[in-house]
């Protein structure tokens, strides 16, 4: 038997509701088109803007010398990031990497003072105990 063949049986026997052509579309139930519809906001999740509680509480945990201030101040997600991911070796390592290598070839770059601390940091994780 070939699967294009027609079927019978249960498919014969299931009852659809009949379309009725050129009927109005109640204005609730209008779907956007693709067009006007703006998918990378409904794809993509707003990151936090601030710092979280256990940002802070992890901040205040490291030394004063590799305490990365100024990240926290102009990239609080980024060290919302950081502070879940400090114990985890493979996440934590591969997001340092994210950060200190450019894989889009379109960004700028981080300010002198915030790449210096995002270093400093990640000096201290690897040579932790």
């Amino acid at each position: 038997m070939s699967i294009y063949r027609h079927r019978t049986g249960l498919i014969e026997d299931v009852h659809e509701t009949p379309m009725v052509r050129n009927a109005p579309v109640p204005a609730k139930s209008r779907v956007l088109s693709a067009e006007s519809r703006d998918w990378l906001r409904d794809r993509k999740a707003n990151p936090v803007g601030h710092l979280l509680p256990v940002s802070a509480r992890w901040l205040d945990r490291l030394p004063l010398e590799v305490c990365p201030r100024e990240l926290a101040r102009h990239y609080p997600r980024i060290v919302n990031l950081i502070a879940l991911q400090w114990n985890d070796r493979n996440a934590c390592s591969a997001y340092f990497e994210a950060l200190s290598f450019d894989r889009r070839g379109a960004r700028q770059g981080f300010p002198v003072e915030v790449h210096r601390e995002i270093l400093r940091l990640c000096e201290h994780w690897y040579t932790r105990g």
